[in-house]
């Protein structure tokens, strides 16, 4: 079916190349406006104890429950000077006007710090649609209501602010990382085929496919929540492997026209060889992104399916329109060297090599790979916040200032609510039972402070808003001792679930704040080994199906599930432990970003199968010509080991361009990915696959179903 879609195809090429570019151009106003649809879904876990209590402060607790930011006021002269309160309250009395705020303190309602320089409080939003971004755009015009006078400095931080500085950055950095990626995979384009025409089909494709899957994402998220972040995760995957697909086909397609093929039976014979493998690849790489949107969590399952969308209109791009761009450059393909490195010598010697001392490969890959994985068993989770924006931004010079003159965990506030439904804890009796709980909960380490206080509540008028109007419902406001987004609080969290003692006949729950990472943090910890064996067994059916034989899949799984593991050791050892923090100055955070792991997965075990494949087809290509298992594995890896190392080198870039400008998850995501699949495409398929094969013999080609084709 494809070889007579691409015979067809053939015959009108200019006609499939200007529909493509018309579809590009009609989609390229969609893509660029992506970010008008985003919705932000925060950290929440549906049906987890931080959701509950979310449910019961939105229910009995009016608008603490609503987005809100903190307004910090600093005065390095003090902040009681009449000339500082007179420019605070005139400040206060603008964010008062403002119809998109449902409460402002009172400039005698602010928070003093011990030093008499800075005072805070916290504002409270008007509740929007669920989702809606609208609160998150206000914050520019927040900042503008905002004087900074009379040596007052005034600025906003907080979860609203976090997130409009997080959306912004991710708009900036996709821009920037396309700019930089586009020479950068030009240079490597022009190296890997000796060309400068060649690369303009890879191009096509890699930024014609994510234009349209960008667009696509536009018209979806109309439909449901887009995360900002899946507009990185798309371009970034997207652009890789539609670059990736279009280089597998180029290759087959010189290959043919090297044996004396016309143009369009070259076309057809690529699209036999290099569009059935490139079919399978995007198969599995997509199928691995739809196993991640099983997990239920907004901002994952939002960047897997955007994932989805990218690699399906790349695969798109890659079998139905680089035949047709084939035919079209076929004259000027190769200028101006005019001869195009087929067969590479080096890649043959290594190939002869492992088969000569395939124990020897095995061993030392196997080793080199293990000790890279080692780091992964320290492996620690967190929610990167302000500190990863960058020192100058507004939310962080905020930020930075309010825990300078007050306490580490200022910003990281947790709920702890006491749940009584038979009784009435405003009582004197369920009081004063209350008063008891609040005095335990400010004996638990590393909590600073607690509202209201034991002392507070021993007061029978006192605070009566603690209370919910049916009084069967106590939030307490509890301030850690370490910083927000430390491991430290985290364990706090897991401390006052596990260990702290409810008041008689009622029940505890802790939320808001970290206690939210928590929960995705336990979500993720839940699912990574059941997405590992999902993703796993569809990989090994796939492949099945393409190879007919048994010990080829398992083998595949076997080798990206190393591939994963050092690949994720080195993420521990470069982001959480700082490695590089000399060289590079990343100090180690002493966590990875919650978000990275599963999602480096998806990727990698997609991206490996696409090698795994490459490889396979031209080793299975000489196999079934009549060549013995040991020639057929140096010829397939002479031909391909080129073209696996070129496809990951554009990855690379592409990947790197990404890291490089990005937040912390980006930086993660991108030169974790860039690193494993260096280590993929050098290590795993061009050493330990082939020593590996060497060893089976004629088991690699053992079919079950069909015990003789072996």
């Amino acid at each position: 079916m494809l070889a007579r879609y691409v015979r067809w195809s053939v015959r009108r090429p200019w006609w499939l190349i200007a529909a493509w570019l018309l579809l590009v151009a009609l989609c390229t106003p969609s893509a660029l406006s992506l970010s008008r649809v985003f919705r932000t879904d925060g950290l929440g876990v549906p049906h987890s104890p931080s959701s509950a209590v979310d449910h019961v402060v939105e229910r009995h607790f009016g608008v603490l429950s609503n987005p809100s930011a903190t307004v910090v006021f600093y005065d390095p002269h003090g902040i009681r000077r009449p000339a500082a309160r007179a420019v605070i309250a005139a400040d206060l009395a603008a964010l008062r006007r403002n119809p998109l705020l449902a409460s402002v303190p009172d400039p005698a309602a602010l928070a003093m710090s011990a030093d008499g320089r800075l005072a805070w409080g916290t504002i409270f939003f008007q509740k929007a649609p669920p989702g809606s971004l609208r609160d998150v755009n206000a914050v520019p015009g927040l900042r503008r209501s905002l004087r900074s006078a009379a040596g007052v400095r005034a600025g906003l931080t907080g979860l609203v602010p976090l997130e409009h500085a997080f959306t912004a950055r991710v708009n900036t950095d996709l821009k920037v990382a396309e700019i930089w990626s586009l020479p950068l995979t030009l240079l490597a384009l022009i190296w890997i085929f000796r060309s400068l025409v060649a690369p303009a089909g890879p191009l096509l494709i890699g930024f014609g496919g994510i234009t349209i899957g960008l667009a696509a994402l536009h018209l979806l998220g109309h439909l449901i929540r887009l995360a900002p972040e899946v507009e990185d995760a798309a371009a970034m995957i997207g652009l890789g492997v539609g670059i990736d697909y279009a280089l597998l086909l180029i290759h087959w397609y010189r290959k043919s026209r090297a044996g004396g093929a016309e143009p369009a039976e070259a076309a057809v014979v690529a699209a036999r060889h290099g569009g059935t493998a490139v079919l399978f690849s995007g198969t599995v790489v997509a199928a691995a992104f739809l196993v991640v949107t099983l997990v239920n969590q907004p901002l994952i399952r939002s960047m897997a399916l955007g994932s989805v969308v990218a690699v399906v209109f790349t695969v798109a791009g890659a079998v139905l329109i680089m035949p047709a761009v084939l035919v079209v450059l076929d004259r000027y393909l190769d200028w101006p060297w005019r001869q195009p490195v087929l067969v590479s010598p080096f890649w043959e010697r290594l190939g002869r090599g492992v088969m000569a001392h395939p124990w020897l490969a095995l061993t030392g890959a196997g080793l080199f790979l293990l000790l890279l994985a080692t780091p992964a068993l320290s492996l620690r989770f967190w929610n990167p916040s302000v500190d990863t924006l960058p020192p100058g931004s507004a939310t962080r010079v905020a930020y930075d200032r309010l825990i300078r003159h007050t306490f580490p965990g200022v910003g990281g506030a947790l709920w702890v609510l006491v749940e009584d439904p038979r009784h009435d804890l405003g009582s004197p009796g369920r009081r004063a039972a209350l008063a008891a709980f609040a005095a335990r909960l400010a004996r638990v380490h590393d909590v600073y402070a607690v509202s209201p206080s034991p002392l507070a509540l021993a007061d029978p008028v006192a605070v009566p808003d603690f209370l919910s109007a049916d009084g069967h419902d106590a939030l307490f406001t509890v301030f850690p001792d370490s910083r927000a987004e430390s491991q430290a609080t985290q364990q706090l969290v897991r401390r006052l679930r596990s260990r702290l003692e409810a008041p008689p006949q009622a029940r505890v729950m802790v939320g808001g704040g970290v206690a939210y990472t928590v929960d995705v943090i336990h979500l993720i910890r839940w699912w990574l080994p059941r997405i590992a064996f999902l993703i796993g067994g569809l990989t090994a059916v796939i492949l099945y199906i393409l190879f007919r034989s048994a010990a080829l899949p398992v083998k595949a799984v076997l080798m990206n599930l190393a591939s994963v593991s050092a690949s994720l050791g080195l993420l521990v050892g470069l982001f959480q432990d700082g490695w590089l923090a000399p060289v590079l100055g990343w100090k180690g955070t002493g966590a990875i970003d919650w978000t990275t792991p599963i999602i480096l997965f998806a990727v990698l075990f997609g991206l490996s199968t696409d090698y795994e494949v490459f490889l396979l087809s031209q080793v299975m290509a000489h196999h079934r010509s009549g060549l013995q298992d040991e020639e057929a594995v140096v010829r397939g890896l002479a031909e391909t080991g080129r073209i696996i190392t070129g496809a990951a080198l554009i990855m690379v870039t592409v990947f790197w361009a990404f890291g490089a400008i990005g937040l912390e998850f980006m930086r993660e995501l991108g030169f974790g990915l860039g690193l494993a699949i260096l280590l993929d495409a050098s290590v795993v398929r061009l050493v330990l696959v082939p020593a590996i094969m060497r060893l089976l013999g004629r088991w690699n080609w053992w079919d079950p179903l069909n015990p003789r084709r072996a």
